[in-house]
């Protein structure tokens, strides 16, 4: 019979996740809950399972997401580690190999819960429904304004600023009010930044932003 005195820490401290889930059998319950009564070094690992156990609890009961059925994973896990101790080669290198399993299978538990709540309740980002007014599209190259005017303003008043600063309609007005403004060829780079300039000034124009045009 297995005791705790017999049980080594190495062994017992694998056992530390199976003794929380309930599935370690009489002998190796006690023999592993003896020893982690006088292991200060076990009571502490098997304190912090305990409080991560309860946390996953509590997450899978606060959200209608269908959660992964522990006893079957505990089961399967169990399954591999019979496989795995088979002979003691095998029993040794999987000690070495798997000495932080005890964390990594609650630890894989918890990312699953979090994953799986954040997927089916965190809102996704709708899709764009349009693109901003700077957004390029195919126009002749030439020198361009994207304006949009107060909708107050007169048509005469808006005819009157496009001929004072040799512009013309290239398209527009968009559904938003937007229009693309085309200098003429013979204005030059101190001219239209200057007719920006104005136009950002201007209480009669909400928007105005400069945008080149090309083949």
């Amino acid at each position: 019979m297995t005791t705790h005195e017999a049980m080594t820490h190495d062994a017992a401290i694998e056992l530390l996740p199976w003794l929380i889930n309930g599935s370690l059998d009489d002998e190796e319950r006690e023999a592993v809950a003896g020893h982690a009564a006088s292991c200060v070094i076990c009571r502490r690992e098997l304190d912090e399972l305990e409080v991560l156990q309860q946390s996953v609890e509590t997450l899978a009961s606060r959200t209608e997401t269908p959660v992964p059925d522990m006893r079957r994973i505990n089961a399967r896990i169990d399954a591999q580690l019979q496989r795995e101790s088979r002979g003691h080669a095998l029993v040794a290198a999987w000690r070495e190999f798997s000495s932080n399993r005890l964390r990594l299978a609650f630890a894989v538990q918890t990312a699953a819960l979090i994953i799986v709540v954040g997927v089916v309740l965190l809102p996704r980002e709708p899709e764009p429904l349009f693109t901003t007014l700077t957004s390029s599209e195919a126009m002749p190259a030439g020198h361009y304004l994207r304006v949009v005017f107060d909708p107050t303003v007169a048509e005469s008043d808006v005819a009157d600023m496009l001929r004072t600063n040799r512009l013309s309609v290239a398209a527009g007005p968009s559904d938003r009010g937007v229009f693309t403004l085309r200098f003429a060829d013979v204005v030059g780079a101190s001219d239209r930044e200057a007719v920006l300039a104005d136009m950002q000034g201007d209480s009669r124009i909400l928007f105005a932003q400069s945008v080149a045009g090309g083949d």
